[in-house]
């Protein structure tokens, strides 16, 4: 065997980064030391849930060989005398698959912080699937992150996290697409696909393998919607033509000339705001400001205290109002 946990926990020990954990003392917040397997477990709020048995096993090959190079993160130990993990799990997991009875680890005290930097190593791995990404999102703004926080912190568009926390609230069915991983995007545009038509987006999903779900997918979902919700308003339009051909108002004598070539509407006319819904909160859209992507809008909250860029698919019109 090359390289050793054994060894690497010798260095460890050489450079005075790693202190005693069977001396009965508590050990010093950042301090780096050997723990017991069996004194760890898994922290049962970290968004990971799945882990490719393939990777792993090749991971316990790599320790056998050359033992645990990083040490992983624990928080303190809790009053059942375990340590939950703050980041390594894989590395844990692998050192057991190894054989290994115990593990480098770096005990930190738990933090909002340090849970903000949890969720965020997780997020940002690429094997995670959609739902366990917004459910790592939702769980930063229950730790009372801002979206511009998490934004920042994931080095995302302020949409693009609202997109995957509305993940969270979506019908049943479509939280089960994420867990299949379809994409957040996909998601988005089919909720509002569910949102106008739920029959037509539920015979979509049943017809449709996971795999097969994507934005291209809905967007041919859209066009069979609009044509479909087309086709009823031109036949509805047609029988109310009929309907009303008999009550159609007498044309104005020359006595009502007067009004002739004005339009008698309640529509608006001169500056006028667009209001819109995004979540449960209602905003304008500021046409004015450009968004960073052309799928996108600025969108003013709170009488302008708050100006967020929202996704296209996350916005429902509601009215234009004159100012």
């Amino acid at each position: 065997m090359a390289r050793s946990l054994t060894s690497t926990l010798d260095k460890l020990a050489a450079s005075g980064k790693l202190d005693s954990f069977k001396t009965g003392k508590r050990p010093e917040n950042g301090s780096v030391v050997s723990v017991d397997l069996s004194c760890i477990e898994a922290d049962p709020e970290q968004p990971r849930r799945t882990f490719d048995e393939a990777k792993l096993q090749s991971l316990s090959e790599s320790i056998k060989a050359q033992g645990v190079l990083q040490p992983i993160t624990v928080q303190q130990m809790n009053s059942d005398g375990k340590h939950l993990i703050i980041m390594g799990e894989r590395r844990w997991r692998a050192a057991r698959l190894a054989g290994l009875t115990a593990i480098p680890a770096m005990v930190r005290e738990a933090t909002a912080d340090l849970r903000a930097v949890q969720l965020t190593e997780n997020v940002q791995r690429a094997d995670l699937t959609t739902m366990e990404i917004a459910q790592a999102v939702e769980q930063m703004r229950q730790d009372g992150k801002k979206r511009s926080e998490i934004a920042a912190a994931l080095g995302w568009g302020e949409a693009e996290v609202s997109r995957f926390a509305r993940i969270t609230t979506m019908p049943e069915v479509l939280r089960g697409l994420a867990e299949d991983n379809v994409s957040a995007r996909a998601l988005a545009d089919l909720n509002a696909l569910w949102k106008r038509n739920e029959t037509a987006a539920l015979e979509f999903v049943k017809a449709t393998p996971a795999a097969d779900i994507s934005r291209t997918t809905v967007a041919a979902l859209r066009s069979e919607i609009e044509t479909g919700e087309g086709e009823a308003q031109s036949d509805t339009s047609a029988q109310d033509q009929v309907e009303l051909q008999p009550s159609r108002p007498p044309v104005p004598t020359d006595e009502g000339k007067k009004g002739v070539g004005k339009t008698a509407s309640n529509s608006p006319t001169g500056p006028v705001a667009i209001l819109c819904r995004h979540g449960e909160e209602i905003g304008r859209i500021l046409t004015d400001r450009p968004a960073s992507s052309s799928r996108a809008l600025m969108v003013s909250f709170a009488t302008g205290e708050r100006i967020e860029e929202i996704a296209l698919s996350d916005i429902d019109l509601l009215e234009v109002v004159a100012l």
